[in-house]
């Protein structure tokens, strides 16, 4: 499929082919019950055995806050995400895998759920939210199976929280890298799909971000699987 675009921000060319093996892609974002059934199987994954600022912030040891079983992980590091998904038998998606996934099979789709700006598609540029702090996460995040699926039955592949990818970030795409796994040896990584807390522009199929590996209260996961 053609990755990227020539119509968004400099970080998203050059436009160019990758070829993948198929793959499959987890239906919904990891929810905070899927991750507590993690870290109880893991004590060394458990919000006390972690030495990161914000890890799994908002729970209380290892319980979830109140009502939120079904919606989505967040203040989870890259490495976290990599383990719980290993714990399940899978791993991270690659980038190139997330945006394929995102695009639904059409090359030139620019949202997740089509070509128009849609309120009622997805959760993102809570503006009340940034003016009111981050005090109560059922105000600003939603449960993974709010808003319609896109054609793969994809649930949140825009908004919601954003998605730690497997690859490390370059600020532009390698052309003559037809698997797109950009994998130097420091730096950010890549997270997809936009947020909460994004704009539109962001929730774009071709949009990029990337984070040092750390728990943000904006940044998520979902899990990938090759076929064989």
């Amino acid at each position: 499929f053609q990755m990227g675009s020539d119509k968004g921000r400099p970080n998203e060319t050059p436009v160019h082919q990758v070829s993948l093996e198929v793959f499959y892609i987890d239906k919904y974002e990891t929810t905070n019950a899927d991750y507590r059934a993690f870290v109880l199987a893991n004590r060394q994954w458990q919000k006390s055995a972690v030495n990161v600022r914000d890890y799994l912030k908002h729970w209380a040891g290892n319980n979830i806050p109140i009502g939120m079983d079904r919606y989505p992980v967040t203040y989870v590091t890259h490495e976290a995400a990599q383990a719980y998904c290993e714990w399940r038998g899978k791993r991270l998606p690659t980038e190139a895998e997330w945006e394929k996934a995102a695009r639904d099979g059409q090359p030139d789709q620019l949202y997740p759920w089509g070509n128009q700006v849609d309120s009622d598609a997805a959760n993102y540029d809570s503006r009340e939210v940034r003016s009111g702090g981050l005090k109560n996460m059922q105000r600003y995040l939603k449960p993974v199976d709010h808003f319609p699926p896109n054609g793969y039955t994809l649930y949140n592949m825009g908004g919601n929280v954003a998605e730690w990818c497997a690859d490390r970030y370059l600020p532009r795409y390698r052309r003559n890298d037809m698997n797109q796994r950009a994998l130097p040896p420091k730096g950010p990584f890549v997270a997809r799909g936009g947020s909460w807390f994004d704009s539109i522009f962001d929730l774009r199929c071709a949009a990029r971000a990337h984070a040092l590996s750390g728990a943000y209260y904006h940044i998520g996961l979902r899990c990938a699987k090759s076929k064989n």
